[in-house]
């Protein structure tokens, strides 16, 4: 599973046909369900034309009808995709409106005529960056292309259409993003023929919200969280942790708003044997996959930087409870992330040193980090973050290749951010990356990237008994 821009999606040439969902203004209703603090915090600071979507296939027969049905089933399931915040010109506060799931009709809007493959991205692109907000309601939005037929007789026909979705982040996640595949194909199935969809019951984001909501407000200036984030950005004089190579040249003025365009690149790094090799290898040393990761990036920056130190911000789920497993919504936090290499001179002690950092500030994720920062009277947000998530569990995760499933977002603009996003699939381990246009940041990023496969090879390739890679790699950096 890859996570990129709709512009490095191979599009079909085909019948475009845009979803939007629809209510009627009298159906709405005031809900006093809080809004969690992220969710405060993203639509305050206008993220118009801000995205994340899905865009996959469904190897099944195209109905317009069943379509239909399909996407109001989906919308049904999750609450997130019915409800929509408004706010107060007079209190300036955040108010929450809601309908019931009958409340929703699906409106279809199809083009008369087939477009070629650069006419679908070019309209799925700019209505995409037109229609989603976090303060306009539908908040999801998709689109079907149904392939021109094959102009061979020789070529078999197959009944198969792309699907493309985008959504606001305040409704939707990465896990949303990927759950959906599986969801709505099985659902279009259920639909379509009466098969068995199997899926969970889920519960309700706006409840979730409401919950963290209450959290939130329980937090003071000297509670435990706003203390040890404080402390944590002290080291940077209360910023988030740089990308630890230069992103622009020495000297240079800061770019301006059309320089801070920024590049995207994905890459399969190793293959599924050789991610279970090195996996093989984290658990020899007694920890797991993530922590292998992190010490590999720790000793990454050590090895170009000289420092010892590896400082990013870590997203982690916050799907605590089983009934928020396969919900749609916003289900995340954020962790510091500081890994102290200091002595190691083995994989197998970088690991350890790793797996130190991962569980120094674990509980964090939990706690609404919008409200801490406003505790701490700060209005900085991450410049260097790392994901990690394994894929290999979700539903149907062995059909994603086929359905060419692939997660999307939209495009960015930010001078200094850095983002990493590592996914361990059933096809091995990718990394999807974003970083400021410029030939520095790309220089500079893809050698983190290239050093970074270099360090876990290195790994893989050591003998379990000595796991001592890392001598190389750290000393590298210090001599």
């Amino acid at each position: 599973m890859e996570y990129t821009e709709l512009a490095d999606y191979p599009l079909p040439a085909g019948k475009l046909t845009e979803w939007v969902p629809a209510v009627a203004s009298e159906a709405w209703r005031e809900d006093p369900r809080g809004i969690s603090f992220t969710h405060e915090d993203h639509c305050s600071r206008g993220n118009d034309g801000s995205w994340i979507g899905t865009v996959f296939e469904i190897h099944r027969r195209y109905d317009v009808e069943v379509m239909r049905r399909t996407i109001g089933a989906y919308i049904a399931r999750h609450e997130a995709f019915r409800t929509r915040v408004e706010r107060d010109d007079r209190t300036g506060a955040w108010r929450r409106y809601t309908v019931d799931a009958d409340a929703v009709t699906v409106d279809d809007r199809a083009e008369s005529s087939s477009w070629s493959e650069s006419q679908v991205f070019e309209h799925l692109e700019s209505w995409f960056a037109d229609v989603v907000s976090p303060t306009t309601w539908p908040h999801f939005v998709l689109a079907t292309v149904v392939p021109e037929p094959h102009v061979a007789a020789s070529v078999p026909q197959q009944d198969k259409f792309l699907v493309a979705f985008a959504a606001d982040h305040s409704v939707m996640d990465a896990y949303s993003q990927i759950y959906a595949i599986n969801e709505f194909d099985r659902l279009y199935a259920h639909v379509l023929d009466g098969a068995e969809h199997g899926l969970p019951e889920v519960g309700s984001y706006v409840d979730f919200s409401a919950a963290e909501r209450a959290l939130g407000e329980s937090l003071t200036a000297d509670h435990d969280a706003v203390l040890a984030w404080d402390r944590f950005l002290a080291a940077e004089d209360g910023r988030f942790p740089a990308f630890p190579l230069p992103l622009r040249a020495e000297n240079s003025s800061a770019p301006t708003d059309l320089a801070t365009r920024q590049s995207s690149v994905s890459s399969w790094l190793l293959t599924t044997e050789q991610v279970e090799a090195f996996n093989a290898k984290c658990r020899a040393a007694g920890q797991n996959m993530q922590a292998g990761i992190l010490a590999a990036l720790a000793l990454v920056n050590s090895r170009l930087t000289g420092n010892g130190t590896f400082r990013t911000i870590m997203p982690m789920h916050t799907r605590f409870a089983e009934k928020w497993a396969a919900s749609v919504g916003w289900y995340v936090g954020i962790l510091p992330m500081e890994i102290r290499l200091d002595d190691a001179t083995t994989f197998a002690e970088a690991i350890d040193r790793a797996n130190i950092g991962a569980t120094e500030y674990k509980g964090l994720a939990a706690m609404p980090y919008s409200k801490i920062a406003s505790l701490m009277s700060s209005t900085e947000i991450p410049r260097f973050v790392v994901s990690y998530i394994d894929l290999r569990f979700l539903p149907d995760g062995e059909e994603w290749q086929e359905r060419k499933g692939r997660a999307l977002r939209s495009e960015c603009h930010a001078e200094d951010e850095v983002y990493f996003w590592i996914n361990r699939t059933l096809q091995g381990l990718n990394i999807s990356a974003r970083f400021p246009s410029s030939d520095v940041s790309t220089t500079n990023v893809h050698r983190f990237i290239t050093e970074f496969v270099s360090v876990v090879t290195a790994v893989i390739e050591e003998p379990t008994e000595t796991l001592d890679s890392a001598v190389a790699a750290v000393g590298a950096g210090r001599e």
